[in-house]
């Protein structure tokens, strides 16, 4: 059997992985995560909008939003910290909040500190992290975290139950609606799971059931206050299988399925030879997770990719719900082997960020070319909403911090962040979509109205972003302010119109 660890051992290699998996974010100032940079420039603005310029163009409107995760953090920590390192810290804890909380699971089912729910920490460069989707990553975190509380408490008074879960559940809707969802899931069917087990009266299992469901009702007001917009998508059922592998997609895909599909194998070789099995009690959640995997749609209102972000959590959940049985050899040979490819794909993501770091330092002379307090106009192809070694989508949203400026493309979606454009900024971005732009001069394939060409005019300067070197086909009004292969920023002359 293998040999429990004490606390300060656990803990000690707890603080080793989470420095090291840190290293990535040291090595460069602007993370490469797609939607990082959109969301540093709102951080920018919040709690209080810190200048007059930026006035004209937003509003901050604080709401009870199910999109709060990176909001509710960052700005308080920026108040003792540069904003730059804010974000970074933010990530970290993100970090610290889904490692630590499959390890906390792993704890309270089994009551032993292991190395083994430490293979998490293979999951947190994931293509969700690559996407930017900081607010849905830090929820999870706290769904994980907050879930094994509620285990933890299973025994206590009903009244403190349902005070604690009050507490958090409110907290996981305010970071992210889709854990929050994901969360009630995992408590929901815990809970059934419970009865079913151990066939208590009904007036007990009614009483279990409420005592589990009432900390729900607060959360699931606010929802109802909060207007959904967007449509409901479904991709191809067979989509669901390869989605699996976006736990382990970064760079190299190659390497990456290499890597994933060994971590397959040898897990499920783990629990062929019964060297590893899973708590009873989390056999209904796990399967409750899987089952609204399936069923999720790819568009969930305003949410992207819904359905590719739960496959990281059911992975957590799975590693947390279950330890190592077989002797403590075999274990330290298996944790070992894990060790070494966390330490190769890590040594990877970091050669990626540093070279990420230089190529975007070598692009923040472009921001000096801009007035105080003017509009930037975006403009990007349709695949520019991917994953890059570099990306450069939303990269123009730094002109927010960098020269108080308003960005046609910043995040401020009512049902999502507490920023509201002002009605002469909104006209900018509803009148300026990024692919009519790239397609009017990139490829010269469209032919701008009289209106948004004076639009353009108005706003004074565009901002070109490709995920390649590209060249304009149609430069008419458009004056080079700053040219890079994948990056070029133009003042808009009066000849456009």
């Amino acid at each position: 059997m293998p040999q429990n660890m004490s606390f300060e051992r656990f803990a000690a290699v707890f603080l080793a992985l989470l420095v090291i998996s840190a290293v990535p974010l040291f090595l460069t100032e602007l993370p490469p995560l797609l939607d990082y940079p959109n969301h540093l420039a709102r951080m920018y603005l919040l709690p209080s909008l810190p200048s007059a310029l930026l006035e004209r163009s937003f509003v901050v409107a604080w709401a009870p939003l199910p999109n709060l995760g990176m909001d509710g953090v960052v700005p308080f920590l920026a108040r003792v910290m540069p904003l730059v390192w804010a974000g970074k810290a933010f990530i970290l804890l993100t970090f610290a909040l889904l490692a630590g909380g499959a390890c906390a699971l792993h704890y309270v089912l089994f009551r032993r500190w292991s190395l083994w729910p430490c293979l998490a920490f293979l999951l947190l460069y994931t293509r969700l992290l690559l996407w930017g989707f900081m607010g849905y990553l830090a929820g999870c975190g706290l769904a994980l975290a907050f879930f094994a509380a509620w285990l933890a408490l299973q025994n206590r008074h009903w009244a403190l139950r349902v005070a604690a879960g009050l507490i958090f559940a409110l907290i996981v809707y305010l970071a992210h609606l889709l854990a929050f969802g994901i969360y009630a899931v995992m408590v929901g069917c815990y809970e059934l799971g419970q009865v079913w087990r151990f066939r208590p009266t009904i007036t007990t299992a009614i009483r279990a059931l409420a005592v589990g469901a009432i900390p729900f009702l607060p959360p699931l007001v606010l929802m109802s206050m909060n207007a959904s917009e967007g449509r409901i998508v479904y991709a191809s059922p067979l989509r669901k299988l390869d989605l699996l592998f976006s736990v382990f997609d970064n760079y190299s895909r190659p390497f990456d399925v290499v890597c994933f599909v060994g971590i397959v194998l040898a897990i499920s070789f783990a629990f062929q030879r019964r060297w590893v099995r899973v708590a009873p009690e989390m056999a209904l959640p796990l399967i409750g997770v899987t089952v609204l995997y399936i069923f999720m749609p790819t568009q969930l209102f305003t949410a992207a990719g819904a359905d590719r972000r739960i496959p990281m959590m059911m992975f957590l959940m799975l590693i947390g719900s279950s330890q190592w049985m077989a002797s403590s050899r075999i274990e330290w040979r298996f944790m070992a082997t894990a060790g070494a490819m966390f330490a190769v794909r890590l040594a990877v993501i970091a050669v990626v960020w540093q070279s990420a770091g230089r190529f975007y330092a070598g692009l923040m002379p472009a921001f000096d070319q801009l007035p105080p307090g003017g509009c930037l106009a975006v403009a990007f192809g349709k695949d520019g909403i991917s994953v890059q070694k570099a990306p450069l989508t939303h990269f123009p949203a730094l002109a927010v911090m960098k020269r108080d400026d308003f960005v046609t493309t910043f995040f401020a979606y009512p049902t999502q962040q507490p920023i509201r454009l002002q009605p002469e900024a909104k006209k900018f971005a509803d009148l300026l979509a990024p692919d009519e732009l790239w397609y009017a001069f990139v490829d010269n394939e469209l032919q701008l109205t009289s209106e948004k060409r004076a639009a353009l005019e108005r706003c004074g300067y565009v901002a070109f972003a490709g995920t390649k070197p590209f060249t304009l086909k149609n430069t008419m009004g458009l004056e080079p302010a700053f040219v890079a292969p994948r990056f070029q920023l133009y003042r808009v002359t009066p000849a456009l119109s």
